[in-house]
């Protein structure tokens, strides 16, 4: 159980990997922002992290296939934690949360759900 978790959550790593790096335009459209709003930063830093995202996803399906899901579940904890200290360092300096960092929660929170759900099937 815990592989497919792990491949599941990849392919949505991958997902907005993709967008992000390829399309960041498209990404940032389905949240209802436009780029005029955030600046070309934003689309820059989107590629950099969907390149991440691409990399991790990757590295899972290879340990996965490899039969050690273990080490897979903890980078990918790893890239959440980041992904959380960015988050409330920004929530901090903005003094609030925003559009943005609400986005970004989610997507956040939603990863912790995987990670953990793939940790929790590994110890069983």
């Amino acid at each position: 159980m815990a592989n497919k978790i792990l491949i599941q959550g990849s392919i949505i790593r991958a997902a907005y990997g993709v967008l992000a790096l390829l399309f960041p335009k498209l990404l940032l459209a389905g949240t209802g922002m436009t780029e005029d709003e955030l600046g070309p930063e934003a689309r820059y830093f989107n590629r950099l992290f969907g390149g991440r995202d691409l990399l991790v996803a990757g590295a899972t399906v290879l340990a996965v296939r490899s039969g050690k899901p273990e080490p897979a579940v903890k980078a990918n904890l790893v890239a959440e934690l980041t992904d959380t200290v960015s988050l409330v360092e920004e929530a901090r300096i903005r003094g609030g949360m925003d559009k943005t960092l609400a986005i970004g929660l989610a997507f956040n929170l939603g990863g912790y759900a995987t990670w953990l759900r793939a940790l929790r099937a590994l110890k069983r």
